[in-house]
Parts: C-alpha cells; sequence; structure tokens
C-alpha cells in the first residue's frame, strides 16, 4: 500500500537509462524513511549484526543497526554524517511510494548517526533531519517498466560523481542482479546480457565480466566455508577483501601466468582460501602477495615452503619470488643491451671502457662456475 503521496499534479518526469519515468518531488522527516534491507553495500553488514545478536533485522532498532553500520570502516559514515552536519542532505533520496529506499541507504544512515550523536550530546537537531529532498517513484510505475528498478540503481551508484563508490563487491552484485535478471526475464544470451550492462551501468565489457568472474570465486570460498556462523564470518573477509580475490583471478587464473585444473589450479586456489580464511591472522597483508604466492606453484622448492608451513612463511616465499622476477628482469635488459651493441654502428671512448669492464665480469663469473 502507498503511504507517501503522489499527487499527479506534481509529478515531474526524470529520465533514467533513456526511459523517462514519472518522480514525485518532496520534502520528508527522517522517521517517514525505511532503509533498503537488501541493499548491496549492506546486506553483509546486516547478515553479520543479526547473527552478532541472534535476532532478526526487523527485531534490532534502528539506533542499534545505525551504531554498528557506523562502526564499519567500508561505509565511512562519519565522514558523510559531518558533511550533512554542516550542508544537509543536498543529492535527493530515491524512494518508492510504499517507503522503500531505491538509493540514498548510506545518506539515510549518515542522518540516523547524526541524529543518535546530537541526542547523546544534547545538542538541538539539525532542522535538515526534518526536510529530507525525495524524490519518490510510484511502484505500480516501476512495475510497468521492466529492469527500471535496477536501472535506477545502476544509475544511482555506477555512474560517475562525489558520490563514495560502491565497494567491489557491491558492485558485483549489482552487476549480477541485473546479469541474472536478463537471462531470466528476457532470456538474454551471455554477450546480449554484457552488452546491456555496459550500456546501464557504464562499465567496460571486461569489468562486467572480471566483477561476475571474481563474484563467482567468492561464492567458491564461502561454500566451502560449510556451517553458517563460519561462511557469514567468510563473507566479512570478502566485504573487506574482495580486490584480493581479484588479484588471485587477474594472476593465477588469467592471462600468462594462468593455472588450470590440470597444472595445479586447484591446489594453488585452495592455499589462497587456506590463508584468506585465516582473518584476522591471515599472512596475506599485502594484495602485492597474491601474485608470488600463486606463482611459487611453478617452483617446487619454494611450493614447498610455502606449503609445510601451512602458508606461515609466506613472507620468505615472496621474497624469493621478487628476487627471481628481478632476475628476470635483469636478463631482459641484458637482452635489450645486446641488440643494440649489436646495431651500434660505432662506440664512444667510455662505452669501450665499460664494454672492457663488462666482459672482466663476465669472465670471471664464468670461471666461478666452472670451479
Amino acid at each position: 500500500m502507498p503511504i507517501i503521496p503522489t499527487p499527479d499534479d506534481k509529478a515531474e518526469e526524470k529520465l533514467f537509462h533513456n526511459e523517462l519515468i514519472n518522480v514525485y518531488p518532496t520534502i520528508l522527516p527522517l522517521d517517514k524513511i525505511n532503509f533498503w534491507r537488501q541493499n548491496n553495500r549492506t546486506i553483509f553488514t546486516f547478515e553479520r549484526l543479526c547473527r552478532l545478536k541472534k535476532e532478526d533485522l526487523k527485531d534490532i532498532s534502528i539506533e542499534d543497526i545505525t551504531r554498528f553500520v557506523a562502526e564499519q570502516d567500508v561505509h565511512r559514515l562519519q565522514e558523510l554524517t559531518d558533511s550533512i552536519e554542516r550542508n544537509g542532505v543536498q543529492v535527493p533520496l530515491i524512494i518508492r511510494d510504499d517507503g522503500i529506499l531505491l538509493d540514498g541507504n548510506r545518506r539515510y544512515f549518515a542522518c540516523q548517526w547524526l541524529k543518535m550523536q546530537c541526542t547523546e550530546k544534547n545538542k538541538i537537531l539539525p532542522e535538515s533531519l526534518s526536510k529530507i529532498p525525495v524524490l519518490v517513484i510510484r511502484k505500480a510505475d516501476l512495475k510497468a517498466k521492466d529492469t527500471l528498478e535496477l536501472k535506477i540503481l545502476a544509475e544511482a551508484n555506477f555512474i560517475r560523481d562525489l558520490k563514495v563508490p560502491w565497494p567491489l563487491d557491491a558492485q558485483a552484485r549489482a552487476v549480477e542482479d541485473y546479469y541474472e535478471k536478463l537471462k531470466t526475464d528476457k532470456n538474454a544470451e551471455h554477450e546480449e546480457a554484457l552488452t546491456e550492462i555496459v550500456g546501464v551501468f557504464g562499465i567496460t565489457r571486461q569489468r562486467a565480466v572480471d566483477l561476475l568472474e571474481t563474484l563467482n570465486l567468492t561464492k567458491q570460498f564461502i561454500k566451502e566455508g560449510g556451517k553458517i556462523d563460519e561462511k557469514i564470518r567468510r563473507r566479512g573477509i570478502i566485504e573487506d577483501k574482495f580486490v584480493y580475490f581479484w588479484e588471485f583471478r587477474n594472476k593465477a587464473m588469467k592471462g600468462r601466468g594462468a593455472f588450470d585444473e590440470s597444472n595445479g589450479l586447484d591446489e594453488v586456489r585452495e592455499m589462497f582460501f587456506r590463508l584468506m580464511a585465516k582473518e584476522p591472522t591471515n599472512p596475506i597483508t599485502n594484495v602485492k602477495q597474491v601474485e608470488p604466492l600463486a606463482q611459487s606453484k611453478r617452483h617446487p622448492a619454494v611450493w614447498k615452503i610455502l606449503k609445510d608451513s601451512d602458508g606461515d612463511k609466506l613472507s620468505v616465499v615472496v621474497s624469493i619470488m621478487n628476487e627471481m622476477k628481478e632476475v628476470r628482469m635483469a636478463e631482459d635488459k641484458i637482452r635489450i643491451f645486446l641488440s643494440w651493441l649489436k646495431d651500434a654502428k660505432e662506440l664512444t671512448p667510455n662505452a669501450k671502457i665499460l664494454l672492457r669492464v663488462v666482459a672482466k665480469l663476465a669472465k670471471a663469473k664464468a670461471a666461478i662456475k666452472k670451479i
């Protein structure tokens, strides 16, 4: 049932990805707005809170929910709260006439957090909390336009503006939601769905593929957690470190350095999952460690160090692999130097002196190897 009035004489047309729909601009107090429970940005935060409280989200007070959201660094709520305290809500929330947010969950919680902070400090509530700008859309109008609700979500959170971008994992889930809806409702083929995603979300085809495939990798990580408590814990790890899974996919499953099922992918992936699950004692403390971790599988002695220590000697393995990389880079420079030397028509006196030094060093290295 609609709970927010949408009088016909107040309608304005707004364009979302070349589809016009009536919106009804108005001003609402904070207590007339309901947060979006299924928002991909906050859904894992809500799940962890419910698990912690052992209660359903509907039974947890808005104050407890807001405080928990504010405590999660990923949402950067205090920064937005300070801005709203100074300037009010500058970008209208988008809301259905049944009170459910389509865009603005983070602004909503920032307003709630500001209200709580003012109450705790006995400060007068800012007038802006009673006059929040919103654009109301009739739920019936959304149902009449296929995928429009998801397009509004895409435009509100993917098109570049001054908002904090959605974390990668939330972006991936939003892209997957749209992808699956196209496949189910329109029987779209894979490439057809990707083409529409590119247009709707304003991202490249490759980025859409990267998001979807990395999301599948994280789903496998969660699934291997087994019991529900461990799965919830692993979801929290992904929310904070989705980029590590992104890097693993790029360095171990794609391109020249890719593994497959026949040359050790299962074993490499198992090691990566095991270390990621060690949070908060995960030895992978930097995303740059992911590539040497994966590529150490190609060097049996190095891989044995990693495997025998159950990953605890990752820093040693990373150092060894980086040294090997430096050697390869030095060899590449020698090849470039030899190419230059071959093509050089004449050498300067200084170049001749340096070449004698190089020849002397090379001769000494060769003599040591013979011994």
